[in-house]
């Protein structure tokens, strides 16, 4: 092999790198805490289901958890993640995806009439922005002062979990979500100009229609998937094992030179402008 062909191969390593998953439980952070820990990174799984973050270390392959520690927090409370941070130590990024859904948009059967502006409630939208957004900000202002002081590995790295809701209108989504999604696209892109200086990257992973337990896990509706499959381009709605690649490659070097970015992980969706369809 080649000196270049190695040194390509390394771009992606993550030996020795430590790493925050928060919403590490299941779906989206599940897999990208089962993607670090294969590339050799060191977790610390945050989530608020203290017995669905046992299931995954029980799960995990032993080799694997040797590298892995576990805290059961809501990352609205600022104090206990703050502890859970400073107690994990040197940190090289921040994967920041816990969410929560907020109902059915206005375009979905579920929410014809739960979804309509009409419909909510400052206090659900106060829930869904605690999450979503100010969650999301708490928990990138507890990581700063690890990642200004570790820079072994390069620069430091926050990953924001936004969405495609974030990046157009989306009636499949309630109106909380969507605006919390679209908010955290501006706070990524913020943060990316503050931090370049101290050598921290802030980038967004948006994905499109995922399969996951959030929403109730109405994308595993066979009726709801047939009518979303025709607006995605690739024709099938995505897996959270399909963000994997992606989050390696935002916590490694291969991803020096890039901040401010929204990726989305949507099979296309956003480039079919077709009218949606009642799901």
């Amino acid at each position: 092999m080649s000196k270049l062909a190695n040194e390509t191969g390394s771009l992606f390593q993550l030996e020795g790198h430590r790493c925050v998953v928060t919403g590490a439980a299941s779906g989206i952070g599940r897999a990208m805490t089962q993607a670090l820990l294969s590339h050799g990174a060191e977790v610390l799984l945050v989530d608020r289901d203290a017995s669905a973050l046992a299931h995954v270390l029980d799960t995990t392959p032993i080799t694997q958890r040797k590298r892995a520690q576990s805290g059961a927090c809501d990352i609205t409370d600022a104090a206990r993640f703050q502890r859970l941070v400073d107690g994990f130590g040197a940190l090289d990024a921040l994967f920041a995806n816990a969410g929560v859904s907020g109902g059915a948009g206005f375009g979905t059967e579920a929410g014809r009439e739960s979804g309509m502006l009409n419909a909510q409630t400052m206090d659900h939208w106060r829930y869904v922005m605690d999450i979503n957004l100010y969650g999301t900000a708490t928990c990138m202002q507890a990581v700063l002062p690890a990642l200004k002081k570790n820079k072994g590995h390069g620069a430091g790295r926050i990953v924001v979990t936004a969405s495609v809701a974030g990046m157009q209108a989306e009636p499949f989504v309630s109106y909380a979500y969507a605006l919390a999604k679209t908010a955290l696209v501006r706070l990524v892109q913020q943060a990316a100009l503050e931090l370049a200086p101290h050598d921290i990257t802030v980038n967004a992973i948006a994905p499109g229609f995922i399969k996951t337990g959030i929403a109730n896990g109405r994308l595993h509706d066979e009726d709801v998937a047939k009518s979303l499959v025709p607006r995605i381009p690739l024709g099938r709605l995505g897996d959270a094992t399909d963000l994997q690649g992606l989050a390696v490659f935002l916590a490694s070097r291969a991803s020096a030179y890039i901040t401010g970015a929204v990726i989305p992980v949507d099979g296309g969706y956003l480039l079919n402008q077709k009218e949606p369809s009642p799901c």
